[in-house]
């Protein structure tokens, strides 16, 4: 909660150097009690496996790789030294304010590509995924990665 809390300052911050921008729908809000709101955020340029996404990492051993990727993504924000940084991009049409994420120099949407943990949505980061499934690291080095995530909720709707 307090690394949501630091997001959302910074956040906020980094929207008041942009302008203002307008959220057509109350979706985008978490109420969490009578004076709290969290705001539904998505790091632009990747796609993760949807929690209870499985894989196989071996041979008849499945596992959550949504569950995987969600953990990868907090020991990153976790462990990575230098401030966190959150620039807002635009609003989705889901209602979620895509960021782009930094902690320190390092761009995080780059870097779950990167180590396998994420795929890259649309061209954004498509070299870095290429890179990342020829070394096979991450779930590319898994007996069965996951299916592409939007594959996943489209067959799960």
């Amino acid at each position: 909660m307090k690394l949501f809390i630091l997001c959302f300052l910074l956040m906020g911050s980094a929207v008041s150097d942009v302008g203002n921008f307008i959220l057509d729908s109350e979706k985008t809000l978490y109420i969490v009690d009578g004076d709290s709101v969290s705001l539904q955020m998505r790091l632009t340029g990747i796609d993760t496996p949807e929690i209870t996404q499985t894989c196989e990492k071996t041979q008849h051993q499945t596992i959550d790789c949504g569950q995987l990727s969600k953990r990868y993504l907090q020991k990153l924000l976790r462990e990575i030294p230098g401030r966190l940084l959150i620039t807002p991009i635009a609003i989705d049409h889901y209602h979620r304010v895509l960021v782009r994420v930094y902690k320190g120099d390092i761009n995080i949407g780059k870097l779950m590509v990167e180590s396998g943990m994420a795929y890259s949505y649309k061209n954004t980061y498509r070299k870095e995924e290429e890179l990342a499934k020829s070394k096979k690291v991450g779930f590319w080095g898994f007996y069965k990665p996951p299916i592409k995530p939007y594959r996943y909720r489209k067959i799960n709707k």
